[in-house]
């Protein structure tokens, strides 16, 4: 059981100092008394001695780093190599993207889409996609009388599965909270209306695709969601072969109906695991779709909700779970010789709704940001958040009061860019895990080039890490910006930057983001359980070169 203490370290050295570039934390020793005026041969002996100590002083100092690394214990310090030559991976500017639950549009009346409040917590997260998915896409019917049944629950994860329609008003609703938050739409169209010899009505879909242009809707598009699971939820099955055919239709109807420049992306598989069932399902997709989809699109989960415990979202063990599923997509991909990239087009920590008081908490920003980096290193596009609202995985509460991995989410939208650096490192990615991107330009100073290094320390103690291979690179004013967040609590909603709550201003404005300010040949000390953003203004970077 993981004892809840406050986990926060406090640092105010030169702390809120963004406005005073030539502040560091450093500490100046007390000068040394003046010389005598006469020189004897007990003085002259002392300067000959003060000279020597001086040269093993200036040795030591520029060894220091070096000595640093070859001394320090290997658990509290983690050295890393920063390459800022060339780009490694450039993501979509929408890669941190939102999603919100089709099964929220069956009482649209508790969908607060027209609340001033959710629209700005929204907008603060532009640019993004806002995917409209989920299993009950696939129960959604535009404009059509149903008749009256008995609610269909859903063996699997307990919603409803029953059908059920949404109007034009509806969906004009679902597309103006997109425009006025700035973001972009893309809906899943209902897979399961179906012919008796099994291919795709899509008579319901032309409703809802020509009413879209009619009413000059700019959006995107996919098809069914987890179809390789329709046998367990829904007693149904459609074949790869079969959707295949069914996204080359969708596809020719798009281009058709003036929509020839819109997104599709498919075929939104689930079980990407050593079960194998979502990446075969995927591959026969891709053998049969006539390159119908821009990206190759699946789900990822790390936990199921119901039995997820706070220790499993800060086991290294859960981390890595990502990484052999993108590792087995990728080789999919390869093997087929496709030139395509992929989403994760529906994402968080615990499948079924999230794990209650855990997925929407503080703890669980450490997959997250871990996800978003790893993702964006091995050139995944995009990475769509479930959920934006809805559930025990919520980036914004019922109470429309933002969680904690709406902040992180809104922090690195603001230091971290769309182009990936590499980092290298002779320790393991375990407790201390790190990435880089080019910085933003809307968090430059002065236009200067700056990287922004960001991860976490997931160990229960201080860890220091340090950066190699870039000081030739920095300029004689160079400067890392250190935003170090951290909580109370690990299943608390209260984030600290720097020791300040995080909350917006009262007219719904984003806080400023107040650094500590250091010196780029200093340790940098992770604290306890938290999470960093550093900013390094001044660096010689020719990838972050526009």
């Amino acid at each position: 059981m993981i004892k809840e203490v406050s986990y926060f370290v406090r640092n105010d050295c030169n702390q809120n100092q963004y406005q005073n570039l030539s502040n560091e934390c450093t500490y100046q020793s007390t000068p040394p008394p003046p010389p005598p005026t006469t020189i004897t041969s007990t003085t002259k002996s002392r300067i000959i001695i003060n000279l020597i100590v001086f040269s093993i002083i200036s040795t030591f100092l520029f060894l220091f780093p070096f000595w640093n690394f070859l001394h320090y214990d290997g658990e509290n310090i983690s050295v890393f190599s920063f390459n800022t030559d060339k780009t490694l991976f450039q993501t979509s500017d929408r890669f941190l993207s939102l999603g919100l639950d089709t099964s929220l549009l069956r009482n649209m009346k508790e969908l607060p889409l027209m609340d001033e409040r959710f629209i700005n917590l929204a907008r603060h997260l532009k640019p993004a996609f806002v995917r409209v998915g989920g299993t009950s896409a696939d129960c959604l019917f535009f404009n059509k009388t149903l008749t009256t049944s008995a609610q269909i629950i859903s063996p699997i994860d307990g919603q409803d599965i029953s059908n059920f329609t949404i109007t034009d008003k509806d969906f004009q609703s679902l597309y103006k909270f997109t425009i006025e938050s700035e973001l972009k739409m893309l809906f899943d169209l209902n897979v399961l209306i179906r012919y008796p010899n099994g291919s795709w009505d899509d008579t319901n879909a032309q409703d809802i695709i020509s009413f879209a242009k009619l009413s000059n809707m700019d959006l995107d598009w996919q098809l069914g969601n987890e179809p390789n699971s329709f046998h367990h939820v829904f007693n149904r099955t459609i074949t790869a072969e079969q959707l295949a055919k069914d996204y080359i239709q969708l596809r020719n109807l798009l281009n058709r109906m003036g929509y020839q420049k819109s997104l599709l992306v498919g075929p939104e598989v689930n079980h990407i695991d050593l079960s194998n069932k979502g990446q075969s399902y995927a591959e026969i997709f891709m053998k049969n779709d006539k390159d119908s989809i821009n990206y190759v699109t699946w789900h990822q989960y790390y936990l199921n909700g119901r039995e997820a415990e706070v220790k499993d979202f800060i086991n290294p063990l859960t981390f890595f779970y990502l990484p052999v599923q993108i590792e087995s997509m990728l080789n999919t991909i390869k093997q087929l010789r496709k030139s395509i990239s992929m989403w994760l087009s529906e994402t968080s920590t615990a499948f079924g709704g999230g794990a209650p008081g855990l997925s929407d908490r503080y703890v669980a920003g450490f997959l997250w940001l871990d996800k978003l980096g790893y993702s964006a290193k091995t050139g995944v596009n995009v990475v769509i958040r479930q959920s934006l609202f809805g559930g025990n995985y919520a980036m914004i509460g019922p109470d429309l009061l933002p969680n904690p991995d709406w902040w992180i989410s809104v922090i690195y939208k603001q230091f971290v860019s769309d182009k990936v650096l590499e980092v290298t490192s002779s320790t393991s990615f375990k407790y201390v895990r790190i990435y880089a991107h080019c910085t933003p330009e809307i968090s430059l100073i002065n236009r200067v080039t700056a990287i922004t290094i960001f991860g976490m320390n997931l160990n229960k103690s201080p860890s220091k890490i340090m950066i190699q291979g870039i000081f030739h690179k920095l300029n004689k004013n160079a400067k890392i910006f250190l935003y170090n967040i951290t909580s109370d609590l690990l299943t608390s909603r209260n984030l600290f930057l720097n020791g300040e709550i995080l909350k917006l201003e009262n007219d719904g404005k984003l806080p400023p983001f107040k650094p500590i300010i250091l010196n780029p040949t200093q340790f940098i000390t992770l604290s306890p359980f938290s999470i960093v953003f550093m900013v390094i203004h001044g660096i010689d970077a020719p990838a972050c070169i526009s």
